[in-house]
């Protein structure tokens, strides 16, 4: 027997006849994309490879290495930046052109209706690469509603050759008859390691309560970290995570003796999507995170801002302490 020959007894290595790219190029997208990803590897049939890109590429990366993706199987073309999205999109189309030549995959699945969705789906075309498109049957009757991810989706829909819908079809939906519903794969994540929000999770998706999730790092947010406690006296089915630098601040001290508010200082990423997607509204003084959270369903208002408002934009930025009014 030569090194190269297989070991006696050791189980023939498994072959795989088709690659698919799952492409991300944002947090909430890597929710969505990182489950179906470990169901392709520990299924062992069809080799997923996800792809890591858009303008925050290394913190796509990190997304579904914490969301239980193996490092090794994830491709990250390069990093991108540019003064407009225009310039971020010519870049994206050319990467992405580059690694679907040179990886030639049997099918490429994105995630709703961002930037990085609807770049991916047209190159894919133009290389007659199958497009599934996850995600496909939330849509609205406004084309600038939300902006651009609304006519992104419809793009998309033109393209795709299958059709992942994960809620109820809606008004303005474009689907093609190869449809199939599917269950909420962002379900399908990590469980959040502190029993507390692993509590709090399941009695919200219950029904009851209603959860506000704060973001508080910066000092001059302490206004918003200030009211928090009347917030809790006046609405009753409100509970209140805390997280954030400012959350070991004094300030804070109030709402660690009230038992509808947790507080934490740290938050690992399976636990901030689990609590980002259930919660009635997200505050938080970082512009990226308050970006992201419209993709996982829930409106955010930025704290002290600034933020340029768009046509269909769910995203406020209010001074502190005026948040609280």
């Amino acid at each position: 027997m030569t090194e190269f020959d297989p070991q006696l007894g050791s189980l023939p290595v498994q072959d795989h006849d088709h690659d698919v790219l799952l492409i991300a190029g944002s947090r909430p997208e890597v929710a969505r994309l990182a489950p179906i990803a470990t169901a392709f590897v520990d299924a062992d049939r069809i080799r997923a490879l996800t792809v890591a890109t858009g303008p925050e590429a290394m913190a796509v990366h990190e997304a579904f290495e914490a969301l239980g993706v193996p490092a090794e199987i994830t491709k990250m073309p390069g990093m991108l930046s540019g003064p407009h999205p225009a310039a971020v999109a010519a870049m994206l189309m050319s990467s992405l052109d580059d690694l679907m030549v040179d990886l030639d995959p049997s099918a490429v699945m994105v995630y709703g209706g961002g930037m990085t969705a609807a770049v991916a789906a047209q190159v894919a075309f133009w290389r007659q690469i199958p497009v599934v498109h996850l995600q496909s049957g939330n849509a609205t009757d406004d084309l600038l509603c939300p902006f651009p991810q609304e006519a992104n989706r419809r793009i998309i829909g033109q393209l795709a050759s299958l059709f992942l819908i994960t809620t109820g079809g809606a008004v303005g939906a474009t689907v093609g008859p190869n449809a199939i519903s599917v269950g909420d794969t962002m379900a399908a994540n990590p469980q959040p390691a502190d029993l507390r929000i692993s509590r709090l999770v399941r009695r919200v998706q219950g029904g009851l309560p209603r959860l506000v999730l704060v973001g508080l790092d910066r000092p001059d947010s302490l206004g918003v970290l200030a009211g928090l406690p009347d917030l809790l006296d006046h609405e009753p089915d409100i509970e209140v995570v805390l997280y954030g630098r400012l959350a070991a601040h004094g300030v804070a001290y109030p709402l660690l003796q009230n038992k509808r508010a947790t507080v934490v200082r740290d938050l690992p990423l399976a636990d901030l999507v689990r609590l980002i997607a259930a919660s009635c509204v997200l505050v938080s003084d970082d512009p990226d995170l308050v970006t992201d959270a419209p993709g996982l369903g829930t409106p955010a208002v930025l704290v002290d801002g600034p933020h340029v408002q768009e046509p269909g934009d769910s995203i406020r930025s209010i001074l502190s302490p005026a948040v609280m009014t």
